[in-house]
């Protein structure tokens, strides 16, 4: 099953934030996602082995302070609606 992880960084003093679906989520998987997400071609982000690597690659295209976190808090429509089932929502008028 996959968890949901979000990727925090800064591009060129801006600060980004994006939520990705993952088995699992390391540094260097964070900083090539956050190479993906910005537009740079998936085929040079596979030869990315280490993370010193990724961080030059980043710092090319002016993207750093990557950090990422397990998103626990963010819910999908599925399990929100699940909840839900079985409870009425009423407005009480007074």
């Amino acid at each position: 099953m996959q968890d949901k992880y979000e990727i925090h960084y800064v591009k060129n003093g801006l600060k980004k934030v994006f939520v990705t679906d993952r088995n699992g989520m390391s540094w260097l998987e964070a900083w090539k996602a956050a190479l993906l997400i910005d537009g740079t071609c998936a085929g040079t982000t596979v030869g990315l082995r280490c993370i010193d690597e990724a961080m030059a690659r980043a710092a090319d295209s002016g993207i750093s302070k990557v950090r990422w976190n397990k998103a626990s808090h963010i819910v999908s429509w599925s399990e929100r609606a699940r909840w839900n089932e079985g409870r009425l929502l009423v407005k009480q008028l007074d």
